[in-house]
């Protein structure tokens, strides 16, 4: 099972590159295909959460319910998405941004409390935790601040984002081949 979880990582960390990638060098193409390309990575994102927290629920350093909520959620927001409930590009944007931003607090904010704690989790999980919630959290702020200034420059930070997703999906999957090894 942790060699099909580690592949996971593998995998959608390259298709999240490509896309990512994907966007940036073609704008037109996100522009075109917004709704399907965020559900998609909203849905292997709900995917992975809820089967991630799933298979490390007995572990007492570990608040499994919250990655489960997160990956309800995220199944949740494909369904709003794929709906088209949105009336203007600026409530969609809006609605995402907020999304990513309470992902990145809840990631930098949700440990060291009653629930959770860091004290048995080693540094590198640590660093990666942080900035996977560092970069929820900014370029959910850029998706909410850029629509106010310019429509199109959000096409591009949907692909930056989902580039950069895909680099810590890679970084996670070698950090975990990485303790495995030791």
């Amino acid at each position: 099972m942790a060699i099909k979880f580690k592949s996971f990582f593998l995998t959608l960390g390259i298709f999240y590159i490509l896309i990512g990638a994907l966007g940036i060098s073609n704008m037109g193409f996100f522009n075109q295909n917004i709704e399907y390309i965020l559900s998609t990575v909203l849905f292997l994102n709900g995917i992975y959460h809820i089967f991630y927290s799933m298979t490390n629920r007995k572990s007492p350093y570990f608040h499994w319910g919250l990655v489960l909520g997160e990956g309800i959620i995220e199944l949740i927001s494909v369904a709003i998405i794929l709906l088209n409930t949105f009336t203007s590009q600026l409530f969609f944007t809006s609605y995402i941004g907020g999304l990513l931003c309470l992902k990145g607090l809840i990631l930098i904010l949700g440990r060291d409390n009653k629930l959770t704690s860091w004290e048995n989790t080693k540094a590198k999980v640590k660093i990666l935790v942080i900035v996977k919630g560092l970069l929820h959290f900014l370029f959910g702020s850029l998706i909410i601040v850029l629509p106010l200034l310019t429509d199109k420059a959000v096409y591009v930070v949907f692909g930056w984002y989902i580039l950069f997703l895909g680099i810590h999906f890679l970084t996670e999957e070698y950090i975990t081949n990485k303790k495995s090894d030791v």
